[in-house]
């Protein structure tokens, strides 16, 4: 196995793994067991949410903020705790931070009225950013850019089946004990994961100090604040309503003000000259697009079988859960196609979202006949193109970071990834309503063909956006490492 690439600063390994020839694969196994709490907490909050708005009284307004609000301070914290990952050292801020997770999920466990549950929630989302975020910003501190897809396909692999693990047993789980069980597996594994994390991960941070960017984390952070928050209400106020069209309008006013601050500043907090680099451009557009297409079939998938077509709560989650398990066998596929074939960037960027169009464009063949097993098919080659593109979409992101800035480079993926899932559930809804409005449907047949509609137009969509990453990487196909931001 390759040694690892140098750091700014030479890793601190615990005593206990410092010695050991499998050091990396220790490693490797804790941060993706850290990393894959926050792709099980939506799941959880998502399955205990109904019964915690009726036993604690929550009106809609509450609980549409206690859903959304984890994923709002997540993406609103990521640049700021990459930053503070760096600078004080990122196996520090990840255990921190997990054990963080376990302090939010005891608040809403034990939360008697609403607002300590939406309290616990908010601790919650800032905690994730920093255990999820600085999973991600060490992976590329042990391995080199050649061994990252591999190491990715592992580090998402664990993800998807923890994911499919727990949306399996958490329903069983709830069932038998209750809403505050459920809250209660996040800071049981918690504690169990950064037990094992402290054992095996080093400490890695920059070498030399910077300042900690106060003014363009605060620009970012109330840019995807208003970003997300926009998309949010647009499902329930409409597009049209002054609050969300304010909201996004402001979110684009601050990005491009912190764009243009990142570009002057002496020090800044993010590279934005990266953004010049073909390969990482079409990564970010990637992450938009995937994630664009799964709060698509998260939205839509549920809608469509139980509230259209009469099927039970059962059907619906037993196609979340086969999406789930194609997932898992993208993510498996990807990672050993990019080592035994040697498949390009380029090649796995088109191929997984023409996979997904793919996927869409079978739902967009659907009718009022059609079979449950039919949807649970969709459901599968979405979430198989979904993380056959992730796995190198995080491998050059990462491998395009700084070694200096893993950790502030590391806030773009979750960055665009809430961005693109704020698309698919904002934006899809009002587009059915308004098919369905102007075609004057209200049978189930008329409703079933509005569907398909925006189906095959979304298909035609990610197709195209799979035809204009392949034409950006046309002169940059593989991973490549970068020093230092580009100046160019």
């Amino acid at each position: 196995m390759p040694s690892a690439p140098d750091t700014p600063v030479p890793q601190r390994w615990p005593v206990k793994v410092a010695d050991s020839h499998h050091r990396r694969a220790y490693a490797l196994v804790g941060l993706s067991l850290l990393s894959a709490l926050q792709v099980l907490d939506p799941t959880l909050n998502s399955l205990a949410l109904p019964e915690v708005a009726g036993e604690l009284g929550m009106d809609p307004s509450v609980r549409s903020f206690a859903s959304s609000v984890g994923t709002l301070l997540l993406a609103a914290a990521m640049l700021g705790i990459g930053i503070l990952g760096d600078l004080r050292g990122r196996r520090r801020v990840l255990l921190v931070g997990t054990l963080g997770m376990a302090v939010g999920g005891v608040l809403c466990a034990t939360a008697p009225v609403a607002g300590l549950y939406v309290f616990g929630r908010m601790v919650m989302g800032v905690s994730t950013a920093a255990s999820f975020g600085m999973s991600l910003a060490i992976l590329p501190t042990l391995f080199r850019p050649e061994e990252l897809p591999r190491v990715f396909g592992a580090w998402l692999g664990v993800q998807s089946a923890i994911s499919v693990l727990g949306t399996l047993g958490s329903g069983a789980l709830q069932a038998a004990l209750g809403w505050r069980a459920t809250c209660l597996i996040i800071p049981v594994l918690a504690v169990a994961f950064t037990a094992f994390g402290a054992l095996a991960v080093p400490e890695s941070r920059a070498a030399h100090p910077r300042r900690f960017d106060v003014v363009g984390v605060a620009l970012a952070a109330v840019a995807l604040i208003c970003l997300m928050g926009g998309f949010t209400l647009a499902g329930e106020l409409g597009w049209g309503n002054p609050v969300v069209l304010g909201g996004l309008l402001l979110a684009v006013v601050l990005l491009a003000a912190f764009a243009l601050w990142e570009a002057r500043s002496a020090q800044p907090g993010f590279p934005i000259r990266l953004f010049a680099v073909p390969a990482f451009t079409a990564a970010c557009v990637v992450g938009i697009v995937f994630n664009f297409a799964n709060g698509v079939i998260a939205m839509q998938l549920p809608t469509v079988l139980e509230s259209v077509l009469g099927r039970s709560a059962f059907v619906v989650s037993i196609a979340l859960t086969v999406m789930s398990v194609g997932m898992l066998f993208g993510t498996l596929a990807a990672g050993e196609a990019q080592k035994r074939l040697h498949l390009s960037a380029r090649t796995i960027f088109t191929s997984g979202l023409l996979t997904i169009a793919l996927g869409i464009l079978l739902l967009g063949l659907v009718r009022t006949t059609t079979g449950s097993w039919y949807f649970g098919v969709c459901a599968f080659v979405v979430g198989f193109g979904i993380m056959w593109a992730q796995n190198s979409e995080s491998a050059v992101i990462m491998s395009a970071a700084p070694a200096e800035m893993v950790g502030s480079v590391g806030a773009v993926k979750p960055a665009v990834g809430q961005f693109g899932m704020g698309l698919g559930l904002g934006v899809v809804v009002p587009i059915v309503v308004g098919v369905l409005r102007s075609s004057g449907a209200t049978g189930r047949e008329a409703i079933i063909a509005g569907f398909t509609e925006v189906m095959l137009c979304i298909a035609g969509f990610v197709a195209l956006c799979a035809i204009g990453v392949h034409l950006l990487m046309v002169k940059q196909g593989r991973l490549q490492s970068f020093g230092a931001p580009p100046t160019g």
